[in-house]
Order: structure tokens, then C-alpha cells, then sequence
């Protein structure tokens, strides 16, 4: 397997998500917001008065009011998820990280991540969608997350949906590899099951649409473990956060290459803060593929 086709599976394999590395907008529909109010207001007044040794007054008054309110949106609203910090706008997460990635490169670098409003995945879902980017030595991502609060047989949850990633590497940018993940993978609890999930596993595969893969498919299977609450010191503040443990297996059968990777991904979330903290290990060798912390932060505040 060459190392740039290591380094898609294993970026698949974490969820690092991007659309190109020049950041271009993903296609949203608009959302129908359309409304119809008819009001229609008619008042006759006929008044009549006659004056003579008699007087007859008749006075006839006559109100209709018509309103007629029309309102055509679109899906249903979505979730909240203050642990993720998904629906906040606009939200900016800034890191430092460590990106390993063989003789790809990597080193010491930064990472961010931003919200990017709502929009419509492949399947005409209405989703959350994030910016994921990082750079380190010339290597590293960028794109959109498109993130679901259910499923599409209802489960609540955050449930990614659909993810463009563009690689960089040695200062070159690569084309997407991957597209809509089937059936969608859920990555994160709902608010109210934090800290009482449990766990969960998943199983699913995204179309390789990257010209150099030859063509097929990424599957992916794992499982997430809530791991309690850790103390993690940002800014000199410490706060309780939230583990998850991530373990996966992704594998890529193309006309070019078949290839599995396994790795376990540790993640800390601060509730009104979102994603704090991230060490992720490739367990074939042991090897650090990710490590993440929080450095500063803007629309967001700790709960």
C-alpha cells in the first residue's frame, strides 16, 4: 500500500473530514421558508337617520375578517448537543497537534474547527455541518463533516453522514477520496445519554470516488466506550470532561489497493465546549497517528 493511500484509511478511519483544501463550500439546498398570509378585512357601515316628529335610526355594521396563515418549512428542526458543541454559531476551536503519518511528514502543528451552518447531505437529510482542518510539516486535511441527530430509523444521536476530505501532503493537495457513508455512523450520544450510553457499535462503508484508488469501497467497523469523566487542564483551568474510546477497523478494496488498518482513538469533550482533547494510535504498531489539545476557543462557553 502506498503512503498516500495509508494515509486516506487512516484519516477515514478517525473521521477527519474535509471538502478541498482551499476550504470550497459544500452544495446546500436552501431550506423553503416560504409563507403565505392572506388577510382580507371588509367593514360596511350604513347609516341612516330620518327626522321628523318620529326618529328612526338603523345603523348596520358589518366586520368580516379573513386570515389565512400558510407556512411551508423544511426537515424537522434540528438537535442540540452542548457536550459536541454542534449547534452554537458561530463556534471556533483552535489546537495544537501532533500528526505522524510516516514518511509522508508531519510533526508539530495546528488544527481547527468551526462550524459551517446547516445544510443537506447526499440523502436530502438536514445536517449540522463542521469545518475539520489541520496542517503539520506540509501533511495534513481539510474539509466538512456532516453530522445528523438521528439515524434513518430514528435512533437519536449525533450520526455523521456524509464526509469530503481533501489531503495535503508535502505541500500538495490530493482530490476527495471518499463520499457518503452508508449506513450513517454514530459518533456521538444524545445530550441527555451522556455519561449513561454505555456503548455502541457501528458498521458501514463510503463509496472511494479518488481516481488513484482504482475505485470501491471503505468499510469500517468499531465500537465507542464511555470511559467516565477526566480532568483536563485548558488555559490553565481545569475542567471534567468526557471520555469516549474508539476502537476500529478500516478497510479499502479497490482495483488498487486492499488494506486494513486498526486503531484506537481516545477523545475528551467539556460540555459548551466540545472536543478538548485527542490521542489517536494505530494498534498494527503502536505508533501515535494523532494527538489533539485545545488551545483557545471563541462562541463558545464552558457549562
Amino acid at each position: 500500500m502506498t503512503l498516500s493511500r495509508y494515509f486516506g484509511l487512516v484519516l477515514f478511519a478517525t473521521a477527519c473530514t474535509g471538502n478541498s483544501y482551499t476550504n470550497t463550500p459544500p452544495s446546500f439546498a436552501d431550506e423553503d421558508t416560504s409563507e403565505t398570509d392572506t388577510d382580507t378585512d371588509t367593514d360596511t357601515d350604513t347609516d341612516t337617520d330620518t327626522d321628523t316628529d318620529t326618529d328612526t335610526d338603523t345603523d348596520t355594521d358589518t366586520d368580516t375578517d379573513t386570515d389565512t396563515d400558510t407556512d411551508t418549512g423544511g426537515s424537522d428542526p434540528l438537535c442540540e448537543n452542548s457536550w459536541y458543541g454542534i449547534h452554537y454559531a458561530p463556534y471556533h476551536r483552535e489546537y495544537d497537534i501532533e500528526l505522524n503519518l510516516l514518511s509522508l511528514g508531519g510533526g508539530s502543528g495546528t488544527a481547527y474547527q468551526e462550524d459551517y451552518g446547516t445544510g443537506f447531505d447526499g440523502n436530502g437529510d438536514k445536517v449540522w455541518v463542521m469545518i475539520d482542518q489541520a496542517e503539520a510539516g506540509g501533511t495534513g486535511w481539510d474539509g466538512e463533516e456532516y453530522i445528523a441527530c438521528s439515524n434513518r430509523s430514528g435512533e437519536e444521536g449525533l450520526f455523521m453522514t456524509q464526509w469530503d476530505m481533501s489531503i495535503l501532503m508535502q505541500g500538495s493537495a490530493m482530490a476527495n477520496p471518499f463520499a457518503e457513508i452508508s449506513p450513517p455512523r454514530k459518533i456521538f450520544p444524545a445530550e441527555y445519554e451522556v455519561g449513561g450510553a454505555g456503548s455502541w457499535s457501528y458498521s458501514d462503508s463510503a463509496t472511494i470516488t479518488e481516481a488513484s484508488f482504482g475505485g470501491g469501497t471503505a468499510t469500517s467497523e468499531g465500537t465507542y466506550v464511555e470511559d467516565g469523566y477526566e480532568d483536563v487542564v485548558i488555559k490553565g483551568t481545569s475542567y471534567s470532561a468526557y471520555k469516549l474510546v474508539h476502537t476500529f477497523t478500516v478497510t479499502i478494496s479497490a482495483s488498487m489497493v486492499n488494506e486494513s488498518v486498526n486503531g484506537q482513538q481516545e477523545l475528551w469533550y467539556v460540555n459548551g465546549l466540545g472536543l478538548v482533547k485527542e490521542r489517536n494510535v494505530n494498534t498494527d504498531d503502536g505508533s501515535t497517528i494523532l494527538s489533539r489539545d485545545l488551545t483557545s476557543y471563541t462562541g463558545l462557553t464552558p457549562l
